[in-house]
């Protein structure tokens, strides 16, 4: 059974006390984020080893601190289940790589920083700190990952006929290209995009909120 160590409630937080903080990491790891975070003057409340321990708790955190799984794949479906069981708090994740996909995807569910584990002792009290006041925070090695992809005119052009339905022999003959070369351009412009399929790719640009927007459609010609 899953336990929950907690001694303190949001309401009960003492004086100067910049919101009270939940753990949820295996044991060998929550160790060293309480002492981070204790040693900025943070006061953790509870330490759980899963987010679904977190609905057991009486009152709730201001901030949840939430430490990568060892399968990536959990971890925006963490994030997800953190937002449901304790919406109104803040959610600051702990990992040690990330990519440009579930980056986007953590932001998606609404995590407002990502502290990378060798930056735990320096960074992580000021990102909780951040977080309660309204502030994003991101690894500043993240820059590149948030800006939009810089797409060559071929990409686009390709990425727009993808978008269309078309199949990449119908875009080689439009393009004048081979097929070979309208695959190249697609591997390069999926990781561009931080996306593995044509599905995803076509997803990601037609999402009004990821910034794309539907201009990545305009086909023209290469000079």
């Amino acid at each position: 059974m899953t336990s929950v160590r907690s001694s303190l409630s949001r309401a009960e937080a003492p004086a100067g006390v910049h919101g009270a903080v939940a753990i949820v990491a295996p044991s060998r790891g929550a160790s060293r984020l309480r002492a981070a975070l204790e040693a900025e003057g943070l006061r953790v409340v509870a330490r759980a080893s899963s987010t679904e321990a977190l609905g057991g708790l009486r009152r709730l955190p201001d901030v949840v601190v939430l430490a990568a799984p060892e399968r990536r794949a959990e971890l925006v479906a963490d994030a997800r289940s953190v937002r449901r069981l304790v919406p109104g708090a803040r959610l600051v994740v702990v990992a040690s790589t990330l990519t440009l996909r579930t980056l986007r995807e953590l932001i998606a569910e609404g995590a407002d920083a990502v502290v990378l584990e060798p930056d735990v002792e320096r960074s992580l009290g000021l990102a909780v700190r951040s977080a309660c006041e309204g502030q994003l925070s991101f690894p500043e090695s993240m820059r590149q990952s948030l800006a939009k992809p810089a797409l060559s005119t071929r990409e686009k052009q390709v990425l727009g006929m993808v978008v269309l339905g078309l199949t990449n022999g119908e875009i080689a003959r439009k393009l004048h290209l081979s097929e070979s070369t309208v695959k190249s351009h697609l591997s390069s412009s999926f990781a561009k995009l931080g996306v593995r399929s044509r599905s995803e790719a076509a997803q990601l640009i037609l999402d009004p909120d990821t910034g794309l927007g539907t201009g990545i459609l305009t086909i023209a010609a290469e000079g």
